[in-house]
């Protein structure tokens, strides 16, 4: 059958497995140990923090493939289309190496290590788990033909499977109740929250990874790509926000039983209280497959996208290879020091990542080129006061300025001053358009 002409969307059977890879690529250690702690300090208040968690973490997400679908570009064409190629090209890579190998992967490999492996062998070096780590992450994504496949026919069942026997009997019987009253700023609370899982920059890139896989798959057309991205990127979007929800209120309930565990420990301990030994055997089981796919889908991305900044110079396989290396090497430090030192830079990409992608959203992009422009430069301005106290300083012009805007306290300083910039430089370009038209 002529993919192009005649079935502009896959095979269900073939969207289903691409959806789980995708999602799997997504779910990660942050996924898994944020939205819990989120519940159980946000209390009655759970269902508000799960929706501000979702507008970063999975509306993000969606936003991100929309985007991606409807320039039909990868994040370096999408922003390049705002200040040219150098501009993307330093955008793409700086947020290629934050979550891929510089952050996400040591990220969740001494996660699996510290959170897993560590609870049933205590005396095996971290070293030797992420030996083991980048070994399984190598095989699964040195092959680019196959590993979609691989992630979504096997990997994501596995992790989905036991998901749902966790989630099943923290809603059948949850060990205590929300804490009354909820949390004042549950919403803001669960916004910042969501930027530590870092999936909608991560959707930016895997929107590379998608356009590839359907070129792969005999899908040619730039019509056929934009449908099924569609498709997969909303199955993928609202997956996201149904887990993040239920693992939201299994914190407020089950979670309220352990008011003093820390972030990460709380979700053991409330797997272990609903299942007893063999709730811990799950939670391991859940983490080492979270982050070995994500870990995976991340490598491939890697691949993929400095195949493209390259021009092909650097291979696919080249990069998986390094990935693996410095992911190892970087991971041995050890999960806290990893988490330390990548939220600043977070801080710093996320407004800008924001605003490139939901201006992309018009189809007509050239419309809104310069108020995209005025927008970034206003979301790095701001940004730089929450992203300079995470490298240590934090008493400068930035960090006041910051905290005297409204959200600066929450990490939001950014968000209007932009959106004012951005509607009053459209303005101003559509009336000087059409002046000049009259005239």
């Amino acid at each position: 059958m002529d993919q192009e002409n005649k079935n502009l969307l896959l095979p269900w059977g073939a969207v289903f497995i691409i959806s789980a890879a995708i999602f799997s690529g997504h779910f990660g250690v942050g996924d898994l140990i944020f939205p819990p702690i989120l519940g159980r300090d946000s209390g009655t208040s759970w269902f508000i923090a799960a929706l501000g968690y979702g507008v970063i973490n999975s509306l993000g997400v969606l936003i991100a493939y929309l985007a991606v679908s409807m320039q039909d570009k990868s994040l370096f064409g999408l922003a390049s289309s705002v200040f040219g190629k150098n501009f993307g090209a330093v955008f793409t890579t700086m947020s290629m190496l934050i979550i891929g190998p510089v952050f996400i992967l040591p990220r969740v490999s001494s996660a699996t290590h510290e959170m897993a492996v560590e609870q049933f062998f205590p005396g095996v070096p971290i070293w030797v788990t992420l030996l083991i780590f980048f070994v399984f992450n190598f095989y699964f994504a040195y092959n680019r033909s196959k590993v979609i496949d691989k992630l979504g026919k096997y990997l994501a069942p596995t992790l989905i499977v036991f998901m749902v026997v966790l989630v099943v009997k923290g809603i059948v019987s949850p060990l205590a109740s929300p804490v009354s009253p909820g949390s004042p700023t549950a919403f803001t609370e669960g916004i910042l929250n969501g930027y530590n899982t870092m999936n909608a920059l991560g959707a930016s890139l895997f929107g590379l990874w998608l356009i590839n896989e359907f070129n792969i798959r005999g899908l040619k057309s730039r019509e056929a790509r934009k449908n099924n991205l569609i498709v997969i990127g909303s199955i993928t979007a609202v997956a996201l926000f149904l887990t993040s929800t239920v693992l939201t209120y299994l914190g407020a309930t089950s979670g309220a039983k352990f008011p003093d565990a820390q972030i990460g420990i709380l979700t053991v301990e409330f797997a272990r209280g609903l299942l007893g030994f063999f709730g811990t055997i799950v939670f391991a089981i859940i983490l080492t497959f979270a982050n070995i796919t994500t870990s995976v889908g991340l490598t491939s991305t890697a691949g993929d996208t400095f195949e493209q900044l390259t021009n092909g110079k650097l291979k696919y396989l080249t990069t998986v290879i390094l990935s693996s290396i410095v992911g190892f090497l970087i991971g041995v430090i050890g999960l806290s020091k990893v988490v330390g030192y990548t939220t600043p830079w977070l801080m710093l990409l996320y407004p800008t990542l924001l605003v490139i992608l939901i201006m992309n959203l018009f189809s007509d992009f050239n419309s809104v080129k310069l108020a995209t422009q005025a927008g970034v430069i206003v979301a790095i301005f701001f940004s730089l006061g929450d992203f300079l106290p995470g490298l240590g300083f934090g008493n400068t012009f930035f960090t006041r300025m910051n905290s005297a805007l409204p959200l600066g306290k929450q990490g939001l300083a950014w968000l209007l001053p932009t959106v004012i910039v951005i509607i009053v430089v459209q303005l101003i370009a559509q009336s000087s358009k059409t002046k000049t038209a009259a005239a």
